[in-house]
Formats: C-alpha cells, structure tokens, sequence
C-alpha cells in the first residue's frame, strides 16, 4: 500500500473511534506567494517567476492520540498545480511498567541549532524555510523512563514513513540519555541504522544569567554518501555518489538576548562530507562549458545540479540573526555566509500579528557571492514572498 494512503487510513480510522465531543483539534491555514528573480546559473533551467501555495494544518487530540494532519497545494504560474493530504503526526503514547510508551509517526527533532541541526540525522528538513511545508515524522516505537533530572529512551526508528520520500531511507534502533543539571543541559545519541552504519551524537547548552546562552553539537557517521567530484567535461561523465566513510560534524553557538526582545545568534558548523571551493568552481566551469556545446549536452549539464541535494554545500559556515519579539511586530535578519567561496544568504522578514489569530508576513531571500561561489550558482538571485494564515 502506498504510504499516503497508510498513514491517511490509519488517521481516519483513528478519529472514527473517537467520539466527535471529545476529539480536540486546533487548525490553521496559510496562504503565500512568492515571486523569483532568476539568475543566470548555467546549472538550471529558466522556470515560472511566480509560485502560490496554500496549507491547512490541523492539530487533533483524543485520549492518548494525538496527530497532525496537512493539505498543501503548490502551483507554478504555466505549470503544474499538485495537492497533497500529508499525515505529519500521528501517535498513541502511554505510561505503563514505569516506562512512557509511544507509537506511530512522530517527528523526532533533538537538535539545538538554529542555522543547522547536526543532530537531526532521523529524517531532516529546511531550517527556516521561506515557503510553506508540512514537516513529517518517522514510524516510531520508543520506551522513556524518567528521572527528576533526565530521561532515557530507547527507539525503534524507520524514516520511511514519510509520504513524499522518493528513495528507500534508513532505519534501525537509537538510544538517547538525556541531562539537566542547574543551568546545562546534556544529550548523547547513538543510531545503528542499515545505510549509515554507526551514528554518535551528542550535545550540551548552557545558560549565563538572564541573557547569554552557548550551545553546540556533534556528530559522527560511520558511512555517508557523497556526490563524486566534478572531472573533465570532455570525459562526459554523469554525476554520482560514492560511498565513504567516517564523516562528522560539528556545530558551535551563542545566544544573546534582553527584556526588549531583541536576540542575537552566532554560529558556526563545519560538515566533512560537504564539498569545497574548488569543487563548485569546476563544477561551474563544467555546466558552462556544457552550455557552450548546445542542446545535446543539456542532460549533463543539469544533472550537475544534484550536488546541491547534499545537506551542507560548504565544509565551513557561518551565520548571524537578529530578531526582535515585539508583541504584535517580528522583524528578523539572517546572513549566512561561507568563507571558502565568499557566497552569501541573506534573508529578511517581517511578520505582524493582526488581532490573537490572524498573522501577516512578508520576506526576502538574496543570494550572492562570486561566480563560482555556489550560493551564486543557485536559480534564482532573490525570492520575495507574502504570506498569511489564521488560527481557527
């Protein structure tokens, strides 16, 4: 059975056994339209500027159930319009033999970063996405037991429950320990799954007073796929990816903070699976080149484009955020910026509460760099979007 069709079964069948009095359920539905200034990337095809998408998301409790459920339609000015019913959640979790007990789909994010989260290795997604998105969770069955000062878990964790994966993705057993003494929190993780092997995982915050906190993460993979580096375009190879082994990552940062609601984020995160300059330079070089010989090349030279479909482009990254809590007004500024190439994210939003349950939004996305850099690369040069959604 196709895994849509599971998980919206299961869904119905769980609220048809509930009665409808007791069934709680919160809702809200977005609304957004984004507008792409194209760049002149040889690595991509010139598409529709213009892109709508709506999303309704429910949030459903019953007893010991709880769920989440979306429907998001995305369409493209002249293109193709799809609408999706995406199970996110949907769960049954109770305490029994001294040990909390769950079932079911579930999102399991244990992360501490804001830019990026290294310890997402489940099943991860954007972090601060510019568009609308339903986030799934992975089929899991866990066992918790607590203490006054941490818990321990242990999961059977299978991320092939998600409705929109294309590819078969790992599964296997973790086990998490989890911390808190005084002002420090500690996590450790440890993943066997049957396509990446070993994974080791841990990570630790901090607060100091009322206003700083340092955080950082870390993460060891035993065997990682990576996209074969880019050769000589006359040898007209298609790209690729190897497998290799013991790749790890890290991620360290600061949060600062004050009772006017502004809040500053530094990080930075280093990926040893990811390229580096001289790798997308090539590979800029290569599409060109691909270019430069006309339509019977076309296939090499936008299948190059897959590189990007890597977690982090860069080894090396770096970001900065300002946002500010202002009760009804949310501006925020993100710059993310990777020294290897000298490319640059920046992003800046702006949200504004209209009443308790409807939200405006408004942001912009720009990408830039050098020429080879490879957020310079990227299909478009800026995204703007406008969106809105209500709570009901």
């Amino acid at each position: 059975m196709n895994t849509q069709y599971f998980w919206a079964l299961s869904l119905l069948l769980s609220c048809g056994l509930c009665q409808a009095e007791s069934l709680e359920s919160q809702w809200e539905l977005a609304i957004a339209a984004a507008h792409g200034f194209t760049s002149d990337s040889a690595l991509f095809e010139t598409n529709s500027n213009l892109s709508r998408q709506a999303l309704l998301q429910g949030a459903l409790h019953y007893g010991t159930w709880e769920g989440q459920v979306s429907v998001i339609h995305k369409a493209k000015r002249g293109g193709s319009e799809d609408t999706l019913l995406v199970v996110e959640e949907l769960f049954w979790q109770r305490e029994w033999l001294g040990w909390d007990w769950l079932l079911g789909k579930r999102r399991l994010d244990f992360g501490v970063g804001y830019g990026y989260r290294p310890l997402d290795w489940f099943l991860p997604v954007e972090r601060n996405p510019v568009s609308l998105q339903a986030n799934e969770g992975v089929a899991v069955i866990s066992a918790s037991r607590f203490t006054e000062s941490g818990e321990l878990s242990i999961m059977w964790v299978d991320a092939n429950a998600g409705q929109e994966a294309e590819n078969e993705l790992p599964k296997g057993l973790a086990v998490r320990w989890y911390q808190l003494e005084a002002s420090a929190e500690w996590q450790f993780l440890g993943y066997l799954d049957d396509q990446r092997g070993i994974n080791l995982g841990a990570s630790w915050v901090n607060t100091y007073g009322e206003q700083w906190e340092l955080h950082g993460e870390w993460r060891y993979q035993q065997e990682y796929l990576y996209w074969q580096e880019p050769q000589s375009p006359e040898l007209a190879s298609a790209p690729k990816q190897i497998e290799l082994d013991n790749g790890w990552l890290a991620l360290m940062g600061m949060t600062w903070a004050n009772s006017r609601g502004h809040s500053v984020i530094l990080e930075y995160w280093f990926d040893s699976r990811a390229w580096g300059h001289k790798n997308w330079s090539t590979l800029r070089d290569n599409s060109q080149w691909y270019q430069s010989r006309g339509a019977l090349w076309d296939g090499l030279r936008l299948s190059s484009a897959q590189a990007y479909l890597s977690e982090n482009a860069l080894q090396h990254t770096m970001l900065v955020h300002w946002g500010l809590s202002n009760h009804e007004y949310h501006p925020k500024v993100d710059l993310i910026y990777t020294p290897e190439d000298g490319g640059i994210i920046f992003t800046a939003g702006f949200s504004c509460e209209v009443g308790s349950d409807w939200t405006v939004a408004a942001s912009v996305r720009y990408f830039d760099g050098p020429e080879e850099s490879a957020s310079a690369q990227l299909p478009n040069q800026a995204v703007v979007t406008l969106s809105s959604s209500i709570v009901f």
